[in-house]
């Protein structure tokens, strides 16, 4: 073993994390696997949900949530609530069918899609007050806050 080497030994017993560094960076500065990283993007990015826009409004009494739901149906949404949270999903399906009288064949493409999103509330809200509202592909929720009470400071 040269002299050189056994620097580099030491060093590396020195500092236990300088060796697994030294490795990393050797990894990630040579080319990767030819679609490696595609295939890994296509992997997490179909795996999540997907989500969908919402606008939300606070006055001293309620929350005013607007969700932006093009193309669902009022039976395809859910709404689950919580103490301080709401959950919306949306589970949509479209279907797509074609037939070709020339050439005897018929054609029936399907898609499946769901949507989910949780927003969550600084206060309690009244679950047995919540209203919701569902009308040109816009979804409108009224969720009344709890009403906490005041105590006074005694001498």
């Amino acid at each position: 073993m040269t002299s050189s080497e056994k620097n580099n030994n030491n060093k590396y017993r020195k500092e236990p994390f300088t060796h697994f560094i030294h490795k990393m960076d050797r990894m990630f500065s040579e080319r990767p696997a030819k679609g490696m990283l595609q295939s890994l993007d296509d992997f997490f990015s179909s795996a999540k949900e997907r989500s969908f826009p919402v606008d939300l409004h606070e006055t001293n009494s309620e929350y005013i949530l607007t969700a932006s739901l093009p193309g669902i149906a009022r039976s395809q949404i859910s709404i689950d609530l919580l103490t301080q949270a709401v959950t919306i999903s949306a589970n949509h399906v479209d279907s797509l069918a074609t037939q070709h009288r020339t050439q005897g064949m018929f054609q029936k493409d399907l898609s499946a899609s769901r949507l989910s999103r949780t927003i969550s509330f600084p206060k309690p809200i009244n679950e047995k007050k919540v209203t919701a509202r569902h009308r040109d592909g816009i979804l409108t929720l009224h969720l009344p806050k709890v009403k906490g009470n005041r105590i006074e400071i005694n001498d």
